[in-house]
């Protein structure tokens, strides 16, 4: 974390030091150049690397084009996580997650002075990769004696989804832009495998089914289906149907050319 200090130190900077400039740019005819590539400040905290690429099509319209990535590592706003999903079939202490994400909007810019200024809203298209680990718990009896167990689930999920992408965008100085993702609900579709592999006796198995019938019955939002019964090899689930997200807080600082 201690990395990304300096990337935010140079957010703030500009954010106020070229405030001032951007007021007196103003009152002038607006800058040359059709392109404004940004990078969103606040997601390098969490490991998330995010750039957009924005072009002019009109006075009052552009496309964006962003890309995400984020490698498979611990999940983030663990609790908060927990108290969603409420089940504590699964680890989300030891669950692990990466991302690449590709998403398209067309802006339609509603205020006076357009030029990729102002209020803003987004039909928008997104694709997203995930893969990462799933663990979940399961249990044995040795000797009458319980034996609590942990089955890693590895594997990955693609969704694609469609939503309206809402925020605002200001000029802060010649060159130097700062866009602001107030909100982006989305709706799509998902689909998804995921594995573990390891040797199952007959208790282990109907342990880890049991515990698998539990998510399947109490994840919000996210359809999970076993296509079989765990078996001496292992045991496998699939995520497939609706999928929700929301796009939204992201602060990016850009530069126009």
């Amino acid at each position: 974390m201690k990395s990304n200090i300096p990337f935010i130190s140079l957010f703030f900077a500009l954010l106020f030091g070229y405030g001032k400039a951007g007021a007196q740019g103003d009152e002038t005819k607006s800058t040359t150049g059709d392109n404004i590539i940004k990078l969103n400040i606040p997601a390098l905290v969490f490991k998330n690397f995010s750039v957009q690429y924005e072009h002019k099509l009109g006075h009052k319209q552009s496309l964006a084009i962003s890309a995400r990535y984020r490698p498979v590592t611990g999940i983030p706003f663990q609790k908060a996580v927990e108290d969603y999903i409420g089940d504590s079939s699964i680890r989300v202490d030891l669950g692990k997650i990466g991302n690449i994400g590709i998403n398209a909007e067309y802006r339609f810019y509603l205020g006076k002075k357009g030029d990729m200024r102002g209020f803003y809203m987004a039909p928008m298209l997104a694709y997203n990769n995930y893969k990462g680990d799933v663990p979940v718990n399961y249990y044995d009896y040795v000797n009458n004696k319980r034996i609590d167990k942990t089955a890693t689930f590895k594997g990955s999920m693609n969704t694609v989804t469609a939503g309206l992408q809402i925020g605002a965008q200001w000029k802060l100085g010649e060159k130097i832009y700062f866009d602001w993702w107030i909100a982006g609900p989305s709706y799509g579709i998902s689909r998804g495998d995921f594995n573990f592999t390891g040797s199952l006796n007959d208790i282990e198995r109907i342990s880890l089914q049991f515990e698998l019938e539990k998510i399947k019955q109490t994840i919000p939002l996210v359809n999970v289906e076993i296509p079989s019964n765990p078996d001496a090899n292992g045991a496998v689930f699939k995520v497939k149907g609706p999928w929700a997200g929301i796009r939204a807080f992201g602060l990016n600082l850009g530069y126009r050319f």
